[in-house]
């Protein structure tokens, strides 16, 4: 009985990280685009560029201000080692939470990918993103994990989520089916969660839409 409390407080927990990492990605989606358009800055058309300018120039810098000293966020990890020198992947962003540093395998992955509302760069979002999870090519400690959407022009998120989760749908390997559940909206980004099942489990991925169409 106590293993099970014992389990119960730890997902409790995990859960928590989880939402307070979530919830400081929306608020810096937003920060980015108020300084943007304040200073009157373009954004570059590309996907590393963002993630880069995103991670090291805000994520990092804005950590105390928002009460996220204790998560450790590193540019473009390589894991799942398989010898011979090579690693299988290599993440966007990595977060480690501080109580977990000694553990090796213990972090939350974000995947990047840029969105125009075209069906290319959503098949891109669901094959070259949602897929690395589904496939395990990205590890998901946790058993949850961020896709992050960089919505380049200007589109209905909304709409354009639904064109994803059809997408996902439609994919002959079944795990990569689930549904889109919505969570949060603020005045840049929306957010989604869908549960995947996987020959491990299960593994949640919470999508967050940011739209920084206004800086590009």
């Amino acid at each position: 009985m106590g293993g099970i409390f014992n389990k119960e407080i730890l997902e409790a927990l995990y859960q928590a990280d989880f939402d307070k990492i979530t919830e400081y990605i929306f608020k810096i989606c937003e920060l980015v685009v108020e300084d943007y358009e304040n200073k009157r800055l373009k954004m570059p058309n590309d996907e590393n560029k963002i993630r880069s300018i995103m991670l090291e120039e805000y994520m990092k810098k804005q950590k105390n201000v928002y009460g996220m000293s204790d998560y450790r966020f590193d540019l473009e990890i390589p894991e799942n080692y398989v010898g011979d020198g090579k690693h299988i992947g290599r993440v966007d962003i990595r977060i480690l939470l501080k109580n977990d540093f000694e553990k090796e395998d213990a972090y939350y992955v974000i995947e990047c990918k840029r969105l125009d509302g075209t069906a290319d760069l959503n098949k891109k979002y669901v094959k070259k993103g949602i897929a690395r999870f589904i496939t395990q090519k990205y590890s998901s400690y946790y058993g949850k994990n961020i896709m992050l959407g960089f919505v380049v022009k200007k589109i209905d998120i909304s709409a354009n989520a639904k064109l994803i989760e059809k997408i996902q749908n439609t994919e002959s390997d079944k795990h990569m089916h689930g549904n889109f559940e919505f969570i949060d909206s603020n005045c840049v980004a929306e957010s989604y969660r869908c549960i995947y099942q996987i020959q491990s489990g299960e593994v949640e991925l919470c999508h967050i839409f940011s739209d920084y169409s206004s800086i590009m």
